[in-house]
């Protein structure tokens, strides 16, 4: 072990932005870093993939935030690469495209008077009941209708909830609602229409972006942390984590040369929950494996096409409602930025949920290209196939944390657990197992590397990602209001 706080190395698990931006930010202020990732390159579920001239991220990510100090952070280590991109995002159903987030003159138009009547009183009976009668809320079926009345929740929300979690809405927590759609419901709609609201994340209709792609913040921080001394070692896998009475004394990884043992002072684990639970050694509590066991993960498959048009939406994405479609959602790359591009093409971005090793996972390459390129050019007729430049399949494998009914109770029982290594903090989406934006993530990694520089556990971690305000929920604040240049310049004597 370390002689002095100030020797300390902390060894960071995951290479995705929320381990980035701790080893960045501990890196920066002269700590001891290295970060292991299992991948070949860094960035996590945040990357961005170049093939034959073409560039394509891995899914939308945009970059919004309602914290100040946040969002600081991020541009000034982006500086001048970062642009504003204008938001239109679209729901495909029967045949028509309705915005969302839902615009209720829009929405209401294109379901029909009789469906508009029935939305209205569905909506209105769900707040009476939500005002005057005691519920409980449990599902994410509940969850939407509580937000939108039974009406829309049929029309909009099942279908598609259901084609991305490939199981019914009732077997899935209402947490997911609340942070899919916080603080959104048609009465927000209305002010957002008439007053124009800032308070609700999901009515952004602007946002920051690298404008050579997603992929550049976290290769923008690991280019920091390399200049800062620290180390990124990539292609390596974690299989196990030494512990004794209390705390984790090093990680053995594994890659195709053998097995390496690095020891460390403090650690930070953004890899999935339940594999740090198992690989923990000596292994934990029966009852604590069989808890990690019910953690599950949903999969997705990210089939670029390779187009010789651009511009050929209006959209930065698409959500595709009909299940007879096998992608739930796309982009336009050409419609985030015209760097990712060769002129005159653009990269369609398709998105398939699915699990790893179940049928649609194991499809080859090129028949899963050809099932998403006809399905498109079939239903939308806005390419043909004289269009297609190429294609490539990018798997990503735990995208998001299912939620399932009483997962709360039992990520909490394991946290509880890993409480017990007091050199040990979680962050990031799997790593908490909690669905977090990009400003979560970086969020939850800025406070775990304030917690080690400062010497103690000032910044909680877990009060990251947390407001569920359509529960009306008090409205959780941000941690004391230090600026920038405070955090960054505390030091441990």
């Amino acid at each position: 072990m370390s002689k002095g706080k100030n020797l300390q190395k902390i060894v960071i698990l995951g290479a995705g932005l929320a381990g980035l931006t701790a080893a960045y930010e501990l890196a920066k202020n002269k700590k001891e870093v290295i970060v292991i990732e299992q991948a070949d390159k860094v960035g996590g579920l945040a990357r961005t993939v170049e093939k034959n001239g073409f560039k394509f991220d891995t899914g939308p990510h945009r970059w919004y935030t309602k914290n100040n100090k946040v969002n600081d952070w991020m541009l000034n280590l982006m500086d001048e690469e970062i642009i504003r991109v204008p938001r239109l995002t679209r729901i495909y159903f029967d045949k028509k495209f309705f915005y969302y987030p839902i615009r209720l003159v829009n929405a209401l138009s294109g379901i029909g008077l009789v469906n508009s009547c029935r939305a209205i009183v569905d909506y209105v009976i769900a707040r009476v009941n939500a005002r005057f009668f005691s519920q409980k809320m449990v599902t994410m079926e509940d969850g939407y209708i509580n937000q939108f009345g039974k009406t829309l929740y049929d029309i909009f929300f099942k279908r598609y909830s259901e084609k991305l979690w490939g199981e019914d809405c009732k077997k899935i927590s209402i947490d997911w609602v609340g942070q899919r759609t916080r603080g959104l419901n048609i009465i927000t709609i209305l002010k957002d229409t008439l007053i124009k609201s800032k308070k609700v994340v999901s009515l952004v209709d602007e946002f920051s972006y690298p404008k050579d792609g997603v992929g550049r913040i976290a290769e923008k921080l690991a280019e920091g942390i390399r200049k800062n001394k620290g180390k990124i070692i990539t292609n390596n896998e974690v299989c196990q984590i030494n512990t004794t009475r209390g705390t984790i004394n090093s990680v053995v990884v594994q890659n195709k040369n053998g097995k390496q043992d690095i020891r460390g002072d403090q650690f930070i684990s953004s890899i999935p929950l339940n594999e740090l639970i198992h690989r923990l050694n000596p292994a934990v509590p029966l009852r604590i494996r069989r808890l990690a066991l019910k953690l599950r993960y949903r999969d997705e498959l990210q089939v670029a096409i390779f187009v010789k048009k651009n511009h050929i939406t209006q959209d930065t994405w698409i959500y595709v409602h009909p299940k007879e479609i096998p992608f739930m959602r796309f982009m336009e790359m050409d419609n985030w930025s015209d760097r990712l591009s060769p002129k005159g093409t653009t990269t369609l971005v398709f998105e398939i949920a699915c699990n790893v090793g179940d049928s649609m996972w194991l499809k080859k390459d090129k028949e899963i290209i050809k099932m998403v390129l006809n399905a498109y050019i079939d239903e939308f007729k806005s390419i043909s196939k004289n269009d297609y430049l190429g294609g490539y399949v990018h798997r990503v494998a735990k995208e998001y944390p299912v939620y399932h009914i009483g997962y709360r109770g039992d990520v909490d029982q394991i946290k509880k657990y890993v409480n017990k290594y007091k050199n040990l903090q979680l962050i990031g989406r799997n790593g908490t197992f909690r669905y977090n934006n990009m400003d979560h993530s970086i969020e939850m990694g800025l406070f775990a590397a304030w917690n080690i520089i400062s010497g103690g556990h000032k910044y909680d971690i877990e009060s990251v990602n947390i407001e569920r305000e359509y529960l009306e929920e008090k409205k959780i604040e941000n941690v004391e209001d230090e600026t920038l240049e405070e955090l960054n310049n505390t030091q441990t004597e």
